[in-house]
């Protein structure tokens, strides 16, 4: 896991300049938009007046200025592994959406006491963890009981063809090449969804936490 932790810092590394442009182009490719993308994840929180909401792997800050306009008068958090992922975000954020705070920590480990969120969310980099059931414990641990939890990253379709850009991209990305996390999720959840959005190659996982 050590090894997997080092190899993602440095890969985060060396794209936290060129990241949102890659992204953006990768949407276009695929033949949707980025931003809506995103947009039909964050909609899934399900925002309310004074949500406190943490974001995990928040990179460059995309995500919390999209969430910043639906929660004026919330607590975002961000926390990411990557230092020079996170010193972008700040640069984005101080610009664009005031005083978010940033933390820098692994996904497997959050420092943040149970039950600290309305809501947990996670948009993209999901299949690079080196724990993927640890941290969806993590995820579910900070979130209250009724709190939701909502899971965004590039996956395959078990019950539907691929259109060819996805396949395209996905063989180029061969770790992304998984199902959704399903079988990982704990047990005790309600209202568990899943769906698809990115061109049919980004699979959109929500729940309402359950807390024992």
């Amino acid at each position: 896991m050590y090894d997997d932790q080092i190899r993602s810092l440095e890969h985060y590394r060396r794209r936290a300049r060129w990241y949102d442009w890659a992204n953006r182009i990768a949407a276009l490719l695929r033949g949707t938009s980025g931003r809506n993308d995103r947009l039909k994840a964050i909609a899934r929180i399900g925002f309310e007046p004074h949500h406190r909401v943490l974001e995990v792997s928040s990179g460059t800050g995309t995500n919390l200025l999209l969430m910043r306009e639906s929660l004026a008068d919330g607590l975002l958090v961000g926390l990411d592994l990557s230092r020079p992922m996170l010193i972008r975000s700040r640069e984005r954020l101080s610009a664009n959406a005031g005083s978010v705070p940033l933390v820098e920590g692994e996904a497997g480990y959050l420092p943040f006491r149970d039950g600290a969120f309305d809501a947990v969310f996670h948009h993209g980099g999901f299949a690079e963890f080196g724990d993927r059931a640890g941290a969806l414990a993590e995820m579910t641990r900070v979130a209250r009981t009724g709190g939701r939890i909502v899971i965004c990253d590039v996956g395959v379709p078990t019950d539907r063809p691929l259109p060819l850009m996805s396949r395209l991209l996905l063989r180029a990305q061969p770790e992304y090449d998984k199902p959704p996390p399903v079988d990982l999720l704990p047990t005790g959840l309600r209202d568990m969804r899943l769906s698809w959005i990115g061109g049919g190659s980004w699979y959109l996982i929500d729940f309402t936490n359950v807390r024992e």
